[in-house]
């Protein structure tokens, strides 16, 4: 009789520890080449300018450090982000209840779609003004003004994810037994995450560009009040420097934070080297 099969990771392959290690070290790599690669670029252009005019890396790095330690960023950041969080929950359930009645119910797409579409196509910057001008400059205007901008394209994934659910695995969840809560949480919520967390980028990342609109034209405090400030100074360099404040803190919500729930929330989906793994044995 033969001998069995040995275990391929110890004849052929690292250990799968060694493997995810490498992989992630890869990609921390990759991702801070690229940072680099940015960074040299902006520091090339600025070569062909005056300071004043387009400073380099170094002084806006500089500038963001003095930002952080001396500016009450802290108080600005935290009206910012009060706004963007605020709007953003709201736009979440609200993207949440249309997009997944459009998704089940084709009477409920047909009347929606129109609202979706216009809003898609309405200038932010448009939405904005009116909002102000008919709320007035006030907290609740600048939360209503963002959205009204984020709550389309959030609703558009929902919705998209909705429609594209795999109606086998319900079905096959039904012949399995399994409760309403099983499926609810292991197939509908499975399914629907990659776009949920789509919509969350969504969300977020077209949201604090609104609220620096609405704090630039009209509210007293916030990152976009300090943008105008700095511009105000025809400092291109403080403008900068906000935004790369900024810009800091949101890359680690996305890095710290919703990455870390994508990866719990996929942890069922096989990855590339899985999969690579699988099409070799």
């Amino acid at each position: 009789m033969s001998d069995p099969e040995p275990n391929r990771d110890s004849v052929g392959r690292p250990p799968g520890w060694l493997r995810a290690l490498t992989a992630r070290w890869s990609t921390v790599a990759t991702r801070g080449l690229s940072v680099l690669v940015l960074l040299r670029l902006w520091w090339f252009v600025a070569l062909f300018f005056e300071p004043v005019v387009f400073p380099g890396p170094w002084p806006v790095l500089l500038e963001t450090g003095h930002i952080i330690r001396n500016e009450r960023f802290v108080f600005h950041l935290s009206r910012t982000l009060f706004r963007v969080g605020g709007a953003f929950v709201v736009a979440l359930l609200l993207s949440s209840c249309i997009g997944i009645l459009m998704g089940v119910d084709e009477t409920a797409e047909r009347f929606f779609e129109t609202f979706v579409l216009v809003g898609l196509t309405v200038p932010a910057l448009a939405v904005s003004i009116i909002v102000l001008l008919v709320m007035g400059f006030t907290e609740v205007a600048g939360i209503v003004a963002i959205v009204i901008v984020i709550t389309p394209p959030m609703t558009e994934n929902v919705w998209e994810g909705t429609k594209n659910l795999d109606a086998e695995l319900i079905k096959m969840g039904q012949v399995f037994g399994a409760t309403r809560r099983m499926m609810l949480r292991d197939v509908v919520l499975s399914q629907r995450a990659p776009y949920l967390l789509a919509a969350t980028r969504f969300g977020l990342g077209i949201g604090w560009k609104i609220a620096v609109i609405v704090e630039w034209i009209g509210l007293g405090n916030g990152i976009g009040q300090k943008l105008r400030d700095s511009f105000d100074l025809f400092s291109l360099t403080g403008v900068m420097a906000w935004t790369l404040s900024f810009v800091l803190v949101m890359a680690g919500l996305e890095f710290l934070l919703i990455k870390r729930i994508e990866a719990h929330l996929t942890r069922w989906q096989p990855d590339e080297m899985n999969q690579t793994s699988l099409l070799q044995s």
